[in-house]
Parts: C-alpha cells; structure tokens; sequence
C-alpha cells in the first residue's frame, strides 16, 4: 500500500512537473510573438510617413471606437501604430469590411474611391469648422479603412486625403480644436444620437489625454506647411 502511495506522489509530483514546463513554454511563446509582433509594427511605423500619420489620426476617434488600439498598446509596451498607419490587426479586417458596408454602401475600391471624393468635394464649401472637421474625420476613416481591409492601396488611399488634409491642417490649430469642432459636427449631424454621441466624446477625451495617442505623439502641422507634410510622403 505505501508503495501505491508513493508511485501515486511521484506520478503527480511528475504531472506537475511537466505541467509547469508546458505553462513556462506556452508563456516564452507568447512573449515571443508578442516581441516578433511588436517589431513587425515597429518596422511598419518607422517605414510611414508624417503624412500617413496625420491622415491616420484625423479617423483616430473612429478607429479607437471600432478597433481600440491605445489597451493593448499599452499592455504589449508598443506605440499605438494601428492609430498612426492604415493597416489595421488581420482579425479586425472582416469586422471592418461590415462597417464600412454599413456605414458608407461601400464593398470595394471603386465604391470607396467615389465616397470619398464625394465627400472631399464637398468639404471646401462647409461653412462650419464643425462640419469641415466631422467630414474630414469621415472622408479619412473611410479612405484609410477602405485601405486597410483591402479595398485599395495605402498610397491611394491618401492620394484621395490630400485635400482634406490641406483643408484640415488650414483651418484647425491643434488636436483640441479639431476635436471640439468634430465632436460639436457630430452632434448636428443627420442621425445623430446621445448614446453616440457619449461614446465618441469619450474616445475623444482619452485620445487627448493618452500619452500613446496620435493627438498626443503627432504634432499638428503648421498652416503654411503642407507642402513639407506632402514630402514627407517620398522622403
């Protein structure tokens, strides 16, 4: 009998053994990919432009909404690069390519080339900084969403931004600005609701204050200097 009980201690002192082996290994290979995935996204941030990085972060609002970046950049100690650049996480993309059914009527590039240029022209004759900046907001989270599942290039996509930029980085001083006018156009908007409306105040408020946010890391250019931002884009 003792000897039973002996076999029974070692054979569980062993299946702890290995269960702990196999837990420190599932962990290192965690770590692992984390680290080969963190420098993957370090490699696409460094190889972007300022350029993309603007335009990027003029969707900031939606993208943080519909694919929350600032968490596990901070839980995976990376930049927040889903907020800088157009690509968006592989798992994200059949979720984006809905919203932008959704939201837009827009199944791919052709469709996506013709929303946005309908929204873009129409931007130079937007009375209200609220609305210049809502539909800037806009035009660049669909150019930039439409890019990122697949839709087109990331070079046409801010081929199509250009003008928004320029308007944008023409009529607006900073992130603060740019959000105060972006949340009040979309507090007027056709459709507009209180519950969306608190949402996206919310993200607007954690995107001024997160030091990993675009509106924090991004400067906002001066007004005479999208010539040089444009650059920036074959530097």
């Amino acid at each position: 009998m003792f000897k039973f009980f002996k076999e029974l201690v070692d054979s569980v002192k062993e299946g702890m053994a290995e269960g702990r082996a196999e837990l420190a290994q599932e962990t290192a290979d965690r770590e692992a990919a984390q680290q080969e995935n963190n420098a993957a996204l370090a490699a696409r941030l460094a190889a972007s432009s300022r350029f993309e990085n603007f335009a990027v972060a003029l969707a900031a609002v939606y993208r943080q909404t519909f694919g929350p970046d600032l968490k596990e950049a901070h839980e995976a100690q990376r930049s927040a690069v889903h907020l800088l650049c157009i690509g968006i996480a592989p798992n994200e993309v059949e979720a984006w390519k809905k919203l932008l059914a959704r939201d837009f009527s827009v199944t791919n590039g052709e469709e996506a080339q013709a929303a946005v240029a309908e929204i873009v022209d129409d931007l130079a004759t937007q009375a209200s900084d609220d609305d210049l900046a809502l539909w800037a907001g806009r035009a660049a989270h669909l150019a930039t969403g439409a890019a990122a599942v697949g839709y087109a290039s990331a070079e046409e996509a801010l081929d199509w931004l250009e003008p928004a930029v320029e308007l944008a980085i023409g009529r607006f001083t900073g992130w603060d600005n740019y959000a105060q006018s972006f949340l009040a156009g979309e507090r007027n908007a056709p459709g507009s609701n209180i519950v969306g409306r608190k949402l996206l105040a919310s993200v607007a408020e954690k995107l001024l204050a997160d030091e990993l946010s675009p509106w924090k890391t991004v400067a906002w250019p001066a007004r005479d200097s999208f010539t040089d931002l444009l650059a920036s884009r074959t530097a």
